[in-house]
């Protein structure tokens, strides 16, 4: 293995451990958050920028990282920022959307109107700086 590679993998590893392990692949904050439960609004903190970011080795045995996050302004307006990395290769590519958010309920419904028209539409939970989004923990982004 050339010595490059070593020292690129040996890297991520390290970063991979100072940040700690929340779980199976996932790798973030490992200190407990308390905060309120339920079906988020406006008033109770959904506005802000949401992280979630994965960490994971590809079958090439590459180091990679997916990266979501929203950003809910409170006027309304609603950015998405997609970050795919291979650590190994020294490669990224991204990808944002912006469009328009709103809630119903428990459930967020964007409508995306860049780079084309689409929506999603997700069922939410917020627990302190945690927003669940269709089942996914991203965290509260601090400003």
């Amino acid at each position: 293995m050339a010595p490059g590679v070593r020292l690129r993998r040996s890297a991520v590893l390290l970063v991979a451990l100072l940040l700690g392990c929340d779980g199976p692949g996932i790798v973030g904050l490992t200190t407990a958050r308390l905060g309120r439960v339920g079906a988020p609004s406006a008033s109770t903190g959904v506005i802000g920028t949401w992280r979630r970011v994965i960490y994971f080795l590809d079958d090439f045995n590459y180091s990679r990282s997916s990266e979501t996050t929203y950003q809910f302004a409170a006027d309304g307006t609603a950015v998405r920022l997609q970050v795919a990395r291979n650590f190994t290769l020294g490669l990224s590519d991204a990808v944002v959307s912006a469009g328009r958010w709103r809630l119903e309920n428990t459930r967020i419904i964007i409508d995306f109107v860049s780079p084309s028209n689409f929506q999603l539409a997700f069922d939410t939970r917020l627990v302190g700086d945690q927003l669940e989004l269709g089942g996914q923990v991203f965290l509260r982004v601090p400003e």
